[in-house]
């Protein structure tokens, strides 16, 4: 849909290659910015947000003889090679929102870079303009979702499933107790229960939205005396209660939903004993974790926690030795837990005091694009 040499700006080396943290074993991770020609872009037929594939012709030439060049990444073109460019609206509208994958991209070290044309210098040179306070959210949500895959790893090798779970074990006939569509219209009113008592659609902030969402949580928590884990339970069974169905109905629909919950995790646990990477299982097998997520939520935390504190992103750690101790199981689960409590905190003071923005200038950021579409 796109040629890629003529219509790519940037490519950078991603990944372990940029954070300085490669071995001779570790993929060549190529990401970069393309801006799609018009004919594309305000097409009924078409629509394009990004490439991922395999690079070729002139601009793979010119690609090929700077990763030949590159201090690690050389030794990486023997193994695998993966290339994603974002068009330029979706790679602008990711790195406002504080997007680590894209920002990442964006203050990639100059070393690591492998292609920029001209245009390229426009983004670059307004780089500290993407940074916000949203950073907090975005690195700190992207580091706990590594640790959450983390624990649910870690939960099935010390304690795996030992069968699939069935509806008698929840107290459920197999037939139903519910006709299925009863329980599609109870489930819609519940739902639509809930999404009166949420904030998502009410116009304010972000980081206000998040205060507010962290207070209604421990709002909920408290009034109905309840913990963290069974908070949903709780908050379906009030929805239920709200709508006067009898405790008979709301008995029912609850076992079905931890039914369902269950039949997903036993799913979710067969899925990943099939597909799991042959070198991570060893890891956790070794270590009794995965050590290469932990590296990642490490990683994470510390540069959002830069961030917060510099107002500057740096994806080539200088920490990248002792990160790759913590690949190679340097440290306990219980101390990486301990490691990840610390720098929530650190991060959760450090937006308190920061000099970035609430959010960013969309308009100035908008303007910057209409600049690059129109000059290109």
């Amino acid at each position: 849909m796109i040629d890629d040499g003529k219509h790519t700006i940037f490519l950078t080396l991603a990944g372990s290659h940029a954070h300085g943290t490669a071995r001779r074993s570790s993929d060549v991770d190529l990401r970069g910015v393309c801006i799609a020609p018009m004919h594309v872009r305000v097409s009924y037929r078409h629509e394009f947000e990004q490439f991922e594939g395999t690079l070729d012709g002139p601009l793979w030439q010119t690609v090929e003889e700077r990763l030949q060049a590159h201090s690690t990444a050389r030794f990486g073109l023997d193994h695998k090679v993966e290339t994603v460019i974002y068009d330029v609206a979706k790679f602008v509208k990711l790195c406002a929102a504080g997007n680590p994958n894209t920002l990442e991209i964006l203050f990639a070290s100059e070393a690591d870079w492998v292609y920029d044309a001209p245009l390229w210098g426009m983004i670059h040179k307004e780089r500290h303009s993407f940074l916000s306070r949203k950073v907090q959210q975005t690195y700190l949500g992207y580091g706990m979702a590594q640790l959450k895959r983390i624990r649910t790893h870690r939960s099935w090798l010390l304690d795996p499933p030992k069968r699939k779970p069935t509806r008698s074990d929840y107290g459920l006939p197999e037939s139903g107790t519910i006709s299925r569509d009863d329980m599609n219209r109870i489930e819609a009113g519940i739902a639509e229960r809930l999404r009166a008592w949420d904030i998502e659609e009410l116009e304010m902030p972000k980081a206000t939205r998040i205060a507010l969402r962290e207070r209604l949580h421990q709002f909920w928590t408290d009034t109905l005396g309840t913990t963290e884990g069974q908070l949903s339970d709780s908050l379906l069974q009030s929805a239920a209660q709200s709508l006067q169905l009898s405790p008979e109905t709301i008995a029912a629909l609850t076992a079905e939903k931890r039914y369902r919950a269950a039949l997903k995790h036993w799913h979710s646990y067969q899925a990943w004993k099939e597909q799991r990477n042959p070198g991570r299982a060893a890891l956790e097998s070794k270590h009794g974790y995965d050590t290469k997520h932990a590296m990642h939520l490490v990683r994470l935390m510390r540069t959002g926690l830069e961030v917060l504190e510099t107002a500057d992103l740096r994806v080539r750690r200088p920490d990248a030795a002792e990160l790759l101790a913590i690949l190679d199981g340097s440290c306990s689960y219980d101390e990486l837990v301990a490691e990840a409590d610390r720098l929530q905190g650190r991060m959760n003071e450090a937006a308190k005091t920061t000099t970035l923005p609430a959010d960013v200038d969309h308009e100035a950021l908008d303007r910057l694009l209409l600049t690059l579409i129109e000059t290109h």
